[in-house]
């Protein structure tokens, strides 16, 4: 069941679910007057993976809407610049998307259907106001995409000694929800290694999971080995990437829209 799996790939892990209108992302460059923030902050920056490019062989499994799909993925990473998708089964090409700062396509072979537009688009589209291409990367390769700037953030050091970074305002916002606003803590343990994220939109009560597991030392990298997201709203989906295989070497991946394909819009 190959059809739609790119379509899937990007609504599900752009957090399709959560409610609020587009905006402007924020930056991250701001000063952090928390010592104990800035310090965890620099320790966690100078633990990240450092690569120019990067592929990967995956599985992806996903139930979206009571329908189950499943099928063979492959990454291409040019960090910061292009991510490229290929979801087959069989060993054949099923979808593609290629997706930059500044642009975000993809095609289905079955459909004969494509999409072409940028990332405010696609926020627009699925009622989120904070991903754009870094955000999407980090979240695939299992780093921090920090919704809000650092200094909007408390940290918790556990007893053995893994962190919780929590959002300021979760309590108020439990209290009293507020549009574009999302209650939200990110679970690292004592290496940097991004373990959970919990992310629950305060006016449409959508809640949203990430795990990160089975993390590999590939050479000086450490890589997740599988990544889960849980959307539970009015329905419940479930999407699982299993990384299987790394390579950090550049590579020409092929993507041409055909000419007679018709571009569609995401639902």
């Amino acid at each position: 069941m190959i059809r739609n799996i790119v379509f899937i790939i990007i609504a599900v892990l752009l957090l399709q679910s959560c409610g609020t209108a587009n905006k402007t992302a924020k930056t991250q460059t701001e000063v952090v007057e928390d010592q104990g923030l800035l310090t965890f902050r620099d320790n966690y920056v100078n633990a990240l993976p450092t690569f120019n490019y990067l592929q990967i062989k995956s599985r992806i499994n996903a139930d979206i809407k009571g329908k189950s799909h499943s099928a063979t993925l492959r990454l291409y990473f040019e960090k910061d610049s292009m991510i490229w998708a290929n979801a087959s089964m069989l060993g054949i090409t099923g979808a593609r998307a290629k997706i930059t700062p500044d642009q975000v396509e993809a095609y289905e072979v079955i459909d004969r259907t494509f999409i072409r537009d940028n990332f405010d688009y696609i926020n627009q589209k699925l009622k989120v106001d904070f991903i754009d291409f870094q955000k999407f990367q980090q979240l695939l390769l299992g780093q921090l995409f920090l919704i809000e700037p650092w200094s909007a953030y408390r940290l918790e050091t556990t007893k053995d000694n893994h962190y919780a970074l929590i959002y300021k305002e979760n309590d108020a916002l439990r209290n009293k929800p507020q549009d574009q606003k999302y209650i939200h803590t990110f679970y690292l343990d004592g290496d940097y290694r991004l373990n959970k994220v919990d992310v629950l939109d305060s006016k449409s009560n959508t809640h949203i999971t990430i795990d990160y597991t089975n993390w590999q030392l590939i050479g000086d990298k450490q890589i997740p080995g599988a990544v889960k997201i849980l959307v539970k709203g009015k329905d419940t989906d479930i999407i699982t990437l299993d990384y299987n295989n790394f390579e950090f070497s550049q590579m020409n991946p092929p993507f041409r829209i055909p000419e007679n394909y018709k571009e569609r819009t995401l639902n």
